[in-house]
């Protein structure tokens, strides 16, 4: 699986508003991250119809965070940007198998362990956390 580079946006542009006291505008993100301003609107504007950023209009407006940087995951943005986080095709919700053996197949019980750790390890990945340096494996750095 590889994350979509609007992800990867998406992540950088939380991680940027989570620094800040005041609203950011598009172009500070767009300029301030290497962000193209066509890709920091459409990003935003998916993060801000699920609830992780806001935007106001006006001379003070801009984007900011929706919620707390303690209450976003890294699992919350990569679920908003992504059509599917799914290892593969059988692990989605209609548990397709074109061989018709889900319960007995034993790729797809790595799969789903593999699927599970991943998605676990993600949800305790907040905002917070990675602006503090706790990320996985006990990195000190975070580079937005």
């Amino acid at each position: 699986m590889q994350l979509n580079l609007t992800t990867d946006y998406a992540i950088r542009i939380v991680l940027y508003l989570a620094t800040q006291t005041a609203p950011v505008s598009s172009k500070e993100l767009s300029q301030s991250l290497g962000v193209p301003p066509s890709y920091v609107l459409k990003t935003a504007r998916r993060l801000a119809e699920a609830g992780l950023v806001t935007a106001s209009v006006g001379v003070r407006g801009g984007l900011a965070l929706g919620r707390a940087p303690e209450d976003i995951t890294l699992l919350d943005i990569i679920q908003v940007m992504e059509n599917t986080i799914r290892l593969n095709r059988c692990l989605e919700p209609d548990c397709y198998c074109s061989r018709s053996a889900v319960e007995s197949c034993p790729v797809r019980k790595v799969y789903t362990a593999v699927q599970e750790q991943m998605e676990k390890t993600l949800s305790s990945m907040t905002i917070r956390s990675l602006l503090e340096g706790g990320v996985a494996g006990g990195g000190k750095e975070t580079v937005i």
